[in-house]
């Protein structure tokens, strides 16, 4: 039993293009998850829970302080000393 297709060679052509573009989507999907990692808030840790360190004073330091803020620290210091010294 032989079964004759009409156009057998553009059918054949638009079903492997339909393939190379199946393929080239299953190949992309997962290198777009990797590069987009850390922007995307679903596949990222955006909403990553923090847990509770216990310690309700802990203050994170994130950033090197610059010359004006160690300066504007002292100053700030220096003028609680001044003021809690002339209350006593």
């Amino acid at each position: 039993m032989i079964v004759v297709i009409n156009n057998w060679k553009k059918k054949m052509l638009s079903f492997l293009i339909l393939l190379v573009f199946i393929l080239a989507f299953a190949l992309a999907v997962p290198t777009m998850t990797g590069i987009l990692h850390k922007q995307v808030p679903a596949l990222g840790n955006w909403f990553k829970e923090e847990h509770p360190s216990g310690n309700p004073m802990r203050v994170e330091n994130n950033q090197q302080s610059t010359k004006f803020e160690e300066v504007m620290d002292h100053f700030v210091f220096k003028l609680q000393n001044f003021y809690y010294e002339e209350k006593e």
